[in-house]
């Protein structure tokens, strides 16, 4: 069985190789041709030839007449696609990838701008209130945004820590807050928070 398959494969290459030698004879005969007996040949010698063949057969009887070469295929021209035919083709988890990150952006944004437009709201909010401050409401905490209210401590307070958390001038808080004493702010006294931003009405 080994010797058949050796046989075979050198029967197989002597092929090759008597084909080789015989196309390259072919050539050699047809470059000492003149163009005119080249014409001449029939079909089927001619179909032995490749293009290639061909073309260095005529470049070397004629080297004046150049064969064409055939153009490269033309690029098959691309698509244009709509962003929703794009966003079909994505899959699934490039679909969730790009929704995370517009999501994140957006709160990324929305929490910086927050405190932004929160204090640009309240500053151009004007604020109403009585001349008579004991009917104010009262002042859910302290911060520089706190307007217009009363706050009621519930441990004695210092006025500079006072000015602090209000981001106020201390004298601004000494002159609203006449009734209490200028050491200290007793526990539960109230404390008129007002910036003078809004307007007072009888």
């Amino acid at each position: 069985m080994a010797d058949r398959r050796a046989l075979f494969r050198k029967d197989v290459t002597k092929v090759k190789r008597d084909a080789t030698s015989e196309s390259r004879q072919l050539m050699n005969r047809l470059k000492q041709m003149t163009p005119a007996r080249f014409v001449r040949l029939p079909a089927k010698t001619l179909a032995r030839l490749t293009a290639a063949q061909y073309r260095e057969i005529v470049g070397a009887i004629a080297p004046e007449i150049g064969c064409p070469v055939p153009p490269p295929p033309p690029k098959p021209e691309r698509e244009t696609l709509g962003w929703r035919e794009r966003w079909r083709l994505l899959p699934s988890s490039a679909q969730m990838t790009v929704i995370t990150l517009v999501l994140t952006t957006v709160i990324v944004m929305a929490a910086v701008a927050s405190p932004q437009a929160w204090r640009w709201t309240l500053t151009h909010i004007e604020i109403v209130r009585h001349q008579e401050r004991s009917t104010w409401p009262r002042c859910a905490r302290l911060s520089p945004y706190t307007d217009g209210c009363l706050y009621f401590p519930t441990d004695d307070m210092d006025w500079d820590a006072l000015a602090a958390q209000l981001h106020m001038p201390p004298q601004q808080l000494y002159d609203d807050n006449k009734h209490l004493p200028p050491q200290f702010i007793p526990a539960r006294a109230p404390i008129v928070v007002w910036r003078h931003r809004g307007r007072l009405v009888e």
